[in-house]
């Protein structure tokens, strides 16, 4: 499975996979923002990224945008483990590894920071673009 297969694997991906022939590999997107609900047993992650879409939504014409930002939500999370966290995981390496009939293994990591959980659920939770004041992504 390629880089830009999270797409495949994340529920409610169609808007992305409308919008772009080919997706951004999460690898080239910078992770922004994780939220961790543990009275939803949910846990969010949102990316951005510079790569504009070749067909975007028609919510976003007449507007001026230079990045793109997406949020994957995961649900029924368990086995959460967290090992540090610096600011440098917003270049983390993230991986999504199918598991089987059983969800999503989601694995984040970067120096001096680890995430990883098993969800049984994911989505896409929102999809937009905006104009960002300097590079969103180094």
């Amino acid at each position: 499975m390629s880089a830009s297969d999270w797409t495949r694997i994340v529920g409610s991906a169609k808007e992305v996979t409308d919008a772009y022939a080919t997706p951004p590999p999460l690898g080239a997107c910078r992770l922004y923002y994780v939220q961790i609900d543990e009275r939803d047993t949910s846990v969010t992650l949102m990316f951005e990224t510079p790569a504009l879409p070749e067909k975007p939504p028609l919510t976003w014409s007449g507007t001026t945008y230079n990045t793109v930002e997406f949020y994957l939500k995961f649900t029924d999370v368990r086995g959460l483990r967290v090992t540090g966290w610096e600011f440098s995981a917003r270049d983390a390496d993230v991986t999504l590894s199918p598991q089987g009939g059983e969800g999503v293994r989601v694995t984040v990591e970067a120096e001096d920071s680890y995430l990883d959980f098993t969800a049984s659920g994911s989505a896409l939770a929102r999809f937009r673009s905006y104009l960002s004041a300097g590079p969103c992504c180094g």
